[in-house]
């Protein structure tokens, strides 16, 4: 029998004002998309924001930007996981608004 090494995977909370409300609403409906090898299998909607599995793509912030996300949003996505190698990124209304990036009043 062959041990598994557990593996870690890092997570962060930030409120969903540093995201415009059109990249809430492009989030929204992707993740409630159902279907088999969708983008709704690594962008999740958790009732009050979104939970982005980063580590389902090489880079994750190009799919981003093929979606439409806007550049605000990328930019924080690929901030935060530059300073701080996550793997979960949840967007969130109950978040907390992170000092050093753009919050909108949506």
């Amino acid at each position: 029998m062959t041990a598994t090494i557990p593996v870690l995977r890092f997570g962060l909370q930030c409120s969903s004002a540093h995201i415009t409300e059109d990249d809430n609403a492009v989030l929204y409906r992707i993740s409630l998309c159902q279907e088999e090898f969708s983008d709704g299998e690594w962008i999740h909607f958790s009732g009050t924001g979104y939970l982005l599995r980063l580590d389902a793509w090489s880079h994750p912030v190009l799919q981003l930007k093929r979606l439409g996300l806007s550049k605000v949003c990328r930019r924080l996505v690929i901030t935060l996981m530059k300073r701080h190698q996550l793997t979960y990124l949840h967007i969130d209304a109950l978040g907390e608004v992170l000092p050093g990036f753009v919050t909108f009043g949506w």
